[in-house]
């Protein structure tokens, strides 16, 4: 038996012709199979975390989702703020870059019954976990999850995955290589399509939001370029929250003076705080920065 099993769990490949199985119906290895894979389905774990009187519940299925969960309230503490004190009861969000849903489902539980969160997902893989994540959390008339990519444009674009693993990060439009990571791991591009926020909110079908969260890996410029129209009118966003990374600061703060937006506050990741306190310069990681209308700086 112990040998059997060693060879199902070590075996890269399982080799049949399409119209039988490689074993006979009552064989060992077939019912060890059936086994690991109704083991693989119980060892995902729903995970449930407390703050104050608020719960949050996830579904793990692998280890980067559960450290996403573990850490919730401290790999991006800054955005987690700024989630609790701005966003309020009946308030719209817009959550770009949602992954799994942490910050969709935190957000979720400040609008309320009479709010609504958009959460934009084109990874397939985050985008399924998240779809569970809304339902465990009976969400699904406050959260409208979206499979799409957003962009300046309309249309299909490549989607290039640096992993298709739930809860990773870093796969984005077009490029198939990540300025700070290298090449992908699978290369793996796939044909999705793109839309803008203006054109979303011009189609009647999604409500301008008073609160923006922008982080994509790297295409947040280009998704701001998207919102021009909505950043000039007199529904435009109380907040917006836009991932900088290297490189790209000043194109993103000029591109948000020019639509009268000032900047409010930065914040790192826990990651970069602890880049920062082993003596790395600030402006070498990523952070985020949140913009608010000329004049409505709380800082």
């Amino acid at each position: 038996m112990f040998r059997l099993l060693w060879s199902v769990l070590t075996g890269k490949m399982i080799r049949s012709d399409g119209r039988t199985w490689p074993w006979p119906k009552a064989h060992r290895a077939r019912k060890m199979h059936r086994y690991l894979f109704g083991l693989r389905q119980r060892l995902a774990r729903d995970i449930e975390i407390s703050d104050g009187d608020s719960r949050y519940r996830f579904r793990c299925e692998t280890m980067a989702e559960l450290g996403r969960c573990m850490k919730m309230f401290v790999k991006e503490s800054g955005t987690c703020e700024w989630i609790k004190n701005d966003i309020g009861p009946g308030d719209v969000f817009f959550d770009i870059g949602a992954n799994i849903g942490i910050y969709s489902i935190l957000a979720a539980n400040r609008v309320g019954k009479t709010g609504k969160v958009y959460a934009f997902e084109p990874h397939s893989g985050n985008f399924t976990r998240l779809l569970e994540n809304i339902a465990v959390n009976k969400l699904e008339l406050i959260v409208t999850p979206c499979n799409v990519a957003l962009y300046q444009d309309e249309g299909f674009l490549p989607f290039s995955y640096f992993s298709s693993e739930a809860g990773s990060s870093h796969s984005q439009l077009f490029s198939l290589t990540d300025e700070r990571h290298g090449p992908s791991q699978l290369h793996i591009s796939e044909l999705k399509y793109a839309v803008s926020i203006d054109g979303l909110i011009a189609s009647g079908k999604f409500v301008a939001p008073n609160h923006v969260k922008i982080d994509v890996d790297g295409g947040e410029l280009t998704i701001l370029h998207g919102m021009d129209k909505l950043l000039r009118s007199a529904d435009r966003p109380k907040s917006v929250q836009v991932e900088i990374n290297k490189g790209c600061k000043q194109e993103i703060v000029t591109f948000m003076e020019g639509h009268d937006y000032e900047l409010s506050t930065t914040h790192h990741t826990r990651h970069g705080l602890n880049l920062i306190a082993q003596g790395g310069n600030p402006e070498d990681y990523e952070y985020n920065a949140i913009f608010r209308p000329r004049g409505e700086n709380r800082e």
